[in-house]
């Protein structure tokens, strides 16, 4: 509307400047219009440098933070970095179990950051948006075809993820998978004599503390003792392949 103005202004003037024959009355009516014109002007370029009439709103949206993981057993948050610097990063996820192409967060860094936090619910993505938006129709109607209505200002990514997941490079991510296949065979032999140690340690110490222990209940000590020392075992040989992923 306001180019509008300023076209019909500056027929205005020039009319004024060549159809009213009185000086004086010619001089007031142009410089009148000019001030408009020069007023017009300024709005217009205040509106396209300092967003003037225009306010910031900030959106909140969540979404589903889904393992890339093709284990169940071993969740991975995976990222690339974005330039040489390493400061900037690209975080790859699903949003549904069923995805098949990953979603990535937005790779422009001059309008997005991302940040990670490790929390105890439900991995999620909390995405905060900030844009420019017209205060009321009226500036809207004013200034709107400059077409900067919603301009986005940034993006805010929280990545919020368990204590359990892994948060590696697509390079590491691979290099782990190797290392996981290559060391699979040895894994199971040594995680059997872990077990098979750690269980004989726990019954007979609750044995020396029980010595009528009854069959059901070593049963289920066994039993609890197994699982407790298989988790113990897949925890410190992946800490171990994880540490070497990352060299």
């Amino acid at each position: 509307m306001i180019i509008f103005s300023l076209i019909i202004l500056a027929i205005l003037l020039f009319i004024c400047m060549v159809s009213i024959p009185k000086t004086f009355w010619r001089m007031l009516c142009s410089l009148i219009i000019a001030a408009l014109i020069i007023v017009s002007m300024a709005l217009m370029v205040a509106n396209d440098r300092d967003h003037f009439g225009m306010k910031k709103v900030t959106t909140t949206t969540t979404t589903d933070l889904i393992s890339v993981s093709p284990s169940s057993q071993m969740k991975m948050l995976l990222y690339q970095d974005v330039g040489t610097s390493g400061k900037e990063r690209v975080y790859i996820y699903k949003e549904h179990k069923t995805q098949k192409n990953p979603t990535t967060t937005n790779p422009d860094p001059t309008n997005t950051s991302n940040k990670v936090k490790v929390v105890s619910g439900t991995p999620r993505v909390v995405t905060k948006t900030t844009r420019w938006v017209y205060k009321n129709s009226s500036y809207k109607l004013w200034f709107g075809i400059a077409g900067n209505n919603h301009k986005l200002i940034k993006h805010r990514n929280t990545l919020e993820i368990n204590k359990d997941w892994l948060t590696l490079s697509s390079a590491q991510a691979k290099k782990l998978q190797k290392l996981v296949k290559q060391n699979s065979a040895s894994m199971k032999k040594k995680a059997k004599a872990y077990v098979m140690a750690a269980v004989k340690k726990s019954v007979t110490a609750a044995m020396k503390k029980d010595p009528t222990m009854s069959a059901a209940k070593q049963k289920a000590l066994t039993a609890a003792a197994t699982k407790k020392a298989t988790a113990a075992y897949q925890k410190q040989a992946m800490a171990k392949m994880v540490a070497e992923a990352k060299k």
